[in-house]
């Protein structure tokens, strides 16, 4: 079959590959996107959008986020709801001295909706073709690019870029060897209706139950009376523990003292179902042989917060970056694309370190019953637990010894 010629080929049409898509739309290349579903498409994932996904929609062409936030049911979120194994809480907003708002707070979008916004943005611009249920099949380098085939077409592009998910096809193609079960993480969710409590209908609950420990459960609302509740746990612990995530969720909300009340009359909306997270402690290669790799393409899901989303949108834009950098100086090499690592590590990457040894502390239920009763009594602690979602320096101060001990004295 003859090749289609674009000058970018994005296989994935999920938050990264569109963001990159709507980044280099201004440019007038001719770009391609394929994606395997047929849109609007059902996606396993958690509902809720960070502030940083709605910083990426700031900076989209257009109005993005103004049209975002005309989408009927979309919840505003201000914050989070730690819940310690002692089952002691403390709510942290996310910017407690300001008003919560687009910028600083984040939103709770069901996904489907959410990717189905993004595509009908990505379709509004003509030098952008978007060819849906097509399956990436391979690829392979040519003199001038690369070419890719799926199972009705054959694209040549001067670069291609990875979005296509946790089970990437091209990331084999630059990683073909297989990645440790401790660098994913095992979700389960489903939802439900009718659950009570005390709990605020703006927040995002994490439920760290000594049972799941470094995992915890989550609830929270996703507008008209429903809520994604479920469960998250690294797989290698998954395995080791052999647990059953589905039917230990089921137990846990009928069961465990700090649920059990709450879903005594609620109702199950949906069957329990699983996804896989690819988490940043992956040593992978993101970048070469006209490829880059974004969102779970590129093991870019963090290890503490679970943000997954916000993330993949950032790839979006950094890649965007580098390949119009690329173009305008007409240069593809391995070289060239190291700049899109350097950014990425920059703005993103770089903080999964510190995130991954948050997750370790969390497996010691004493140590967060602490931080969570102190944090409770001392203002200053409190902003600094809240800034760990913002800020790189918080999340270090408290991987530090120091950090315990100043705390143990006041």
């Amino acid at each position: 079959m003859a090749p289609e010629d674009y000058d970018v080929l994005i296989a994935g049409a999920g938050p990264a590959g569109a963001v990159l898509a709507l980044c280099l739309a201004p440019t007038g290349m001719k770009i391609g996107v394929i994606d395997k579903a047929e849109f609007p498409r059902y996606k396993i994932c958690g509902d809720a959008l960070s502030g940083k996904v709605m910083r990426v929609l700031s900076r989209l062409p257009g109005d993005t986020l103004q049209e975002f936030l005309k989408i009927p049911g979309i919840v505003p979120c201000d914050g989070i709801r730690f819940v310690a194994p002692n089952l002691k809480h403390i709510d942290l907003p996310f910017h407690p001295s300001r008003p919560s708002g687009p910028m600083t707070g984040g939103y709770l979008c069901d996904r489907t909706t959410f990717d189905h916004f993004l595509i009908s943005r990505v379709e509004s611009f003509r030098n952008i073709h978007f060819f849906q249920k097509e399956s990436f099949a391979n690829a392979k380098e040519h003199p001038d690019g690369m070419m890719v085939f799926t199972e009705n077409r054959c694209f040549r592009a001067k670069i291609v870029a990875g979005a296509d998910g946790v089970n990437s096809r091209l990331r084999n193609l630059l990683n073909p060897e297989t990645f440790e079960k401790k660098h994913y993480s095992l979700g389960v969710r489903t939802y439900f209706e009718n659950i009570s409590g005390d709990f605020h209908e703006r927040l995002i609950e994490l439920i760290f139950l000594k049972t799941v420990l470094p995992g915890y459960v989550w609830i929270f609302p996703v507008g008209e009376g429903r809520f994604n509740v479920g469960l998250g746990w690294r797989q290698d612990q998954v395995i080791r523990q052999k647990a059953a995530l589905g039917p230990l969720l089921s137990d846990l909300v009928k069961s465990h003292p700090a649920l059990a009340a709450r879903f005594r009359n609620a109702r199950q909306l949906a069957p329990i179902q699983a996804h896989l997270l690819p988490l940043g402690t992956a040593r992978i290669r993101r970048s070469g042989h006209r490829i880059l790799l974004l969102g779970d393409a590129a093991f870019l899901v963090d290890p503490f917060s679970g943000e997954g989303i916000g993330n993949a949108m950032a790839s979006g834009e950094i890649a965007a970056e580098t390949i119009r950098s690329c173009f305008h100086k007409g240069d593809f090499s391995d070289t060239a694309l190291k700049d899109y690592d350097h950014h990425l590590h920059r703005r993103v990457v770089g903080e999964f370190k510190t995130s991954a040894l948050l997750q370790r502390l969390a497996g010691f239920p004493w140590l967060f019953n602490f931080v969570v009763n102190k944090a409770s009594k001392n203002p200053d602690l409190k902003e600094l637990l809240t800034a760990i979602y913002t800020s790189e320096k918080a999340k270090k101060k408290l991987t530090r010894p120091g950090f315990y001990i100043r705390a143990l004295l006041h």
